[in-house]
């Protein structure tokens, strides 16, 4: 396996019970991350802003779930959740 393979992703599920999404790489290597965390990082200008003085944790947030995935050309996905955000 090249340099490059070894971040190829093979596999992202969602578990539901343990709100945390789930990645395998194809050199195995494993992550586990909570919706939580994903909602309160994410990219979008809300919670960035457009400089990092603009930033924002958004509150109250432990209870967010995922509720869609959807791939984003050929390497991203965009993360829809429970309270309608998107991670685009």
């Amino acid at each position: 396996m090249n340099e490059n393979e070894k971040y190829n992703i093979k596999s992202i599920i969602y578990n539901n019970s343990n709100k945390n999404l789930n990645i395998e790489f194809c050199d195995n290597y494993k992550s586990s991350i909570s919706a939580e965390l994903l909602r309160v990082e994410s990219p979008s200008a809300e919670v960035q802003g457009h400089s990092t003085r603009e930033k924002k944790t958004p509150l109250n947030k432990n209870n967010v779930s995922i509720t869609n995935i959807e791939k984003v050309g050929n390497y991203a996905i965009r993360i829809i959740f429970s309270d309608d955000h998107s991670s685009s």
